[in-house]
């Protein structure tokens, strides 16, 4: 995925969490925004490896891993849950020759953390 796309998906995933859940941005403040955007690069890179490697581990494991990473700093496992469903749901509406291979790791992801 080019990086422009893979911004404007980034760009669009954060608007739509902090327009659900304002709390977010009240509990955490700027500061957190800034982490989300850094967790959602964190995202596709370990999307971007697990395709290059055709292995949905990589990602599965990463979703495990950090969904006991946010829990522990207060986040729910359904934060982790919404916010790689809203990565899928946008990828949806773009076409490109990753979007299908990352909706797939990304399902993998949302079923390992469930």
């Amino acid at each position: 995925m080019n990086k422009q796309t893979r911004e404007q998906v980034i760009d669009e995933v954060v608007v739509e969490i902090y327009e659900a859940y304002p709390e977010i941005l009240e509990r955490f403040g700027e500061a957190g925004k800034i982490r989300c955007l850094e967790d959602n690069h964190h995202h596709f890179d370990h999307l971007e490896t697990a395709a290059k490697l055709d292995d949905p581990q990589v990602f599965t494991n990463y979703a495990v891993w950090l969904t006991n990473l946010l829990t522990q700093r207060g986040m729910s496992k359904h934060h982790v849950i919404d916010n790689f469903q809203r990565i899928h749901d946008v990828l949806g509406t773009k076409a490109t020759p990753d979007s299908q291979a990352y909706q797939k790791l990304l399902q993998a992801g949302i079923d390992a953390v469930k």
